[in-house]
């Protein structure tokens, strides 16, 4: 009995160490100042940095575009709708005055059609800006936004897929030698088809400090209605964190990559409802994730409310988690039927 005895009083305060220590990991995580202002810096020839935020028409993209316009960056929009990007850039300098804005425009659905998305041509643009920030935010669902994955067309499939999986990290391949400040645009030798020659032997320079996040969603764990999104999502995911560890195996340390898992939001092109503790509005969601730059880790929760959201099913079993999360896109599913009633 005292040997059982024993063994309780060891697990329960193992337990209780291990609870203190995640709670404690968790606040230093949201507590900590963010290191955002070390991708702000001049280049040698005096030039301001540059972000391109991707998908910032509306929604988190765009306000992550007005908060990074008031992190003092000069700001690459990007997005499919010339018009819509030209009332954000009208608007944007509108609010800061001092920010440069260019307007980039790509169509991430079709990024498969090189005759649609030219990312030779997107890397030689950029690579005339001092480029330190690159955010990932291009994705959507599919309209309806949710539904069973039979009542979708193969069309509608595939170019959600090639917006939420594909775009990024053709996007990413071409830019990172323009973030590192590597990359030279090609002679006209070159274009015609000459032979580069090859980089001296020897570990590759470490760059300039710059900054790749990916902008994901929690439902990359496989939620039903959403399936193909959740899959896009996923592979996005999983893409940033294995880029993260390839960075540091190249040598590249300087660039730090982080993918950002995001809950209900608000303030977006499939919910408009008053924002809540939970279902926060999208520039909150923005400074959130601008707040965790130089956490320290490949993958994280931006906004706290979620976090602890995520925590909760991570400790419940695994049946217990299906039905919460059926249970709630259920919810999710009723609604969209009443709107169309």
């Amino acid at each position: 009995m005292d040997s059982f005895n024993a063994f309780t009083s060891t697990l329960g305060t193992s337990l209780v160490l291990y609870v203190s220590y995640k709670l404690l990991d968790t606040a230093r995580l949201y507590l900590r100042p963010s290191s955002l202002h070390r991708y702000r810096y001049t280049d040698a020839s005096g030039r301001r940095s540059w972000a391109l935020v991707t998908g910032s028409s509306s929604g988190i993209g765009k306000c992550l575009a007005f908060e990074l316009a008031d992190h003092g960056f000069n700001i690459v929009l990007h997005g499919r709708n010339p018009s819509k990007l030209e009332a954000v850039r009208d608007e944007l300098q509108a609010t800061a005055p001092n920010t440069e804005v260019r307007i980039l425009v790509a169509d991430a659905s079709q990024c498969h059609r090189p005759e649609a998305v030219d990312f030779e041509r997107i890397r030689d643009e950029l690579a005339s800006l001092h480029l330190t920030v690159l955010i990932n935010c291009a994705g959507a669902g599919a309209i309806p936004a949710f539904g069973a994955l039979e009542t979708y067309g193969r069309d509608v499939i595939l170019d959600n897929l090639h917006l939420n999986a594909a775009f990024s990290p053709l996007l990413t391949a071409a830019l990172l030698p323009v973030l590192r400040g590597q990359y030279k645009k090609p002679t006209e030798d070159l274009r015609n088809g000459a032979v580069a020659e090859e980089p001296p032997a020897g570990p590759r320079p470490r760059g300039r400090p710059a900054l790749v996040i990916n902008i994901g969603s929690v439902t990359d764990d496989g939620f039903p209605l959403v399936s193909f999104y959740s899959a896009g999502k996923a592979a996005s995911h999983t893409l940033h964190k294995a880029l993260a560890r390839e960075a540091a195996l190249g040598g590249w340390s300087d660039v730090e990559i982080v993918s950002h898992r995001i809950g209900a939001v608000t303030g977006v092109s499939h919910t408009q409802a008053p924002p809540t503790l939970f279902r926060p509005d999208a520039r909150t969601v923005a400074k959130a994730i601008l707040a965790r730059t130089g956490c320290g880790r490949k993958s994280v929760v931006p906004y706290w409310p979620h976090a602890l959201l995520q925590v909760f099913l991570g400790a419940l079993p695994v049946s217990m988690v299906d039905r919460t999360i059926n249970k709630a896109m259920r919810r999710v599913q009723d609604e969209e039927a009443k709107k169309k009633e």
